[in-house]
Parts: C-alpha cells; structure tokens; sequence
C-alpha cells in the first residue's frame, strides 16, 4: 500500500502590507543609490539642496526601516512559535540535547570531563534551565580540550552552532502568547514609524528630483521617474 507524501509546510503568508512596504523601502534604498552616486545627477540635486548631510539622513532613514522591518518580520515568526509549535520545538530541543550527552558522556567517562561539560546529574524540567545547561554544554563542547574529539564523533562547531542558534529561538520566543503578541504589536509600531519617517522624506527628494531634472528625460529614467 502506498502511503501519501507528506505535504511540505505552508510558507507563512505576508499581508498585501508587508509586501508593499518592503518594495518601498527597497526602493527607496535603489534611489537613493542614484541619487548620491551618479555623476549627472548628484550635482543638480545638490543644487537644490540635496547635499552630504541630506543624503545621510535619507540613507539613514531607509536604513531604520529596513531593521525595523525585518525586526517585525522576526517578531511576527516567534508569535506563530507558541503553543503546539513551541511545544514540538522544546521537544526536539531536549531529544537533541539527550542525544549530545550520550554520545559525550561515552567519549569522556572521566569526572572531571564531565564537569566541565556539564554532564553530570539530571536535565532540568524547568525550561529556562534545561536552556541554560544545553547551552553550556554546547558551548564547552565546540572549544578545546573537548571539540576535537566531539566532531569526530558527529558534533563539529557548525552543528553545535546550529543547536545553539535553536536554543536561542526557543529563548526569544519566551514561551508566552500575550509576550509574543505585545513584542509583534511594538514592532509593527516600530516599522510603520520608520516607513512613514522614509516616506516622508522620499516625497520630498522625488518632487525635488521631477523638477529639478524636467526635460532631462535620461536622468529622470535612471531614477525611475
């Protein structure tokens, strides 16, 4: 009897929003590239104005909001990691962690080893702690006198890296749906500040530019205008 393929998971859709606020801040970033760079058009545009310090502060505007985006995009991500996910997520966490201390334990039996490894005595219920330990594990594994003998066995520094870099999601998450929620809700604050701050500006340079380059329809071309 054949079995089903497992259906591969469904990408996390992004609002009509996101999706245009991502294109404008790119955008931006693209014109003002032209803007300072090109030698036809930098010295009219500084004729009006546009000078070194204007051009930071653009640049620096669409800068913010390229952080402030992708800060709300990751925020947005540890809001769907609660409940079951991240139920699942700090099972998997654990099994992976019960695996490492087998295979490290069998490989130093000495006391000392296992010490400093932090081998010794039970894994923690508590999720803070289990995180805690795992990650002083993983971090004393991925350094001498230890590493070498632990990427033979299956656990080189980039595969430690990426159980650590779990962890560290699981502990960003924080476990909670109302924190999740409040760290989404401030991020999008955050974003829709800095977008309307690098709006703001944008109007202003592309008015100047339309103006300032009328009939010079090469330049306007290079600036998409």
């Amino acid at each position: 009897m054949e079995t089903s393929p497992t259906p591969a998971p469904k990408k996390i859709q992004r609002s009509a929003q996101d999706k245009v606020i991502e294109a404008y801040i790119n955008d931006s970033k693209k014109f003002l590239k032209v803007a300072t760079e090109d030698p036809e058009v930098r010295p009219i545009l500084e004729a009006h104005g546009y000078d070194d310090e204007e051009f930071t502060l653009g640049n620096d505007l669409a800068k913010a909001a390229g952080r402030a985006f992708e800060g709300r995009a990751a925020g947005m991500g540890n809001q769907k990691l609660t409940g079951a996910t991240l139920g699942a997520a700090i099972k998997a966490a654990r099994s992976d962690y019960s695996a490492f201390r087998e295979v490290a334990r069998a490989a130093f039996p000495a006391d000392a080893d296992r010490t400093s490894l932090s081998l010794k005595g039970d894994v923690p219920d508590d999720t803070g702690r289990f995180i805690t330990l795992a990650e002083t594990s993983y971090g004393a594994a991925g350094k001498d006198p230890f590493k070498t003998k632990l990427t033979k066995r299956g656990y080189p520094v980039s595969r430690l890296s990426g159980l650590l870099e779990k962890l560290d999601d699981l502990t960003s998450t924080g476990g909670e749906q109302d924190q999740a929620q409040g760290g989404a809700i401030d991020d999008t604050s955050e974003r829709d500040a800095a977008y309307a701050a690098l709006k703001e500006f944008m109007k202003e340079l592309k008015g100047t530019a339309r103006g300032a380059l009328k009939g010079k329809n090469g330049l306007l071309a290079k600036l998409e205008l």
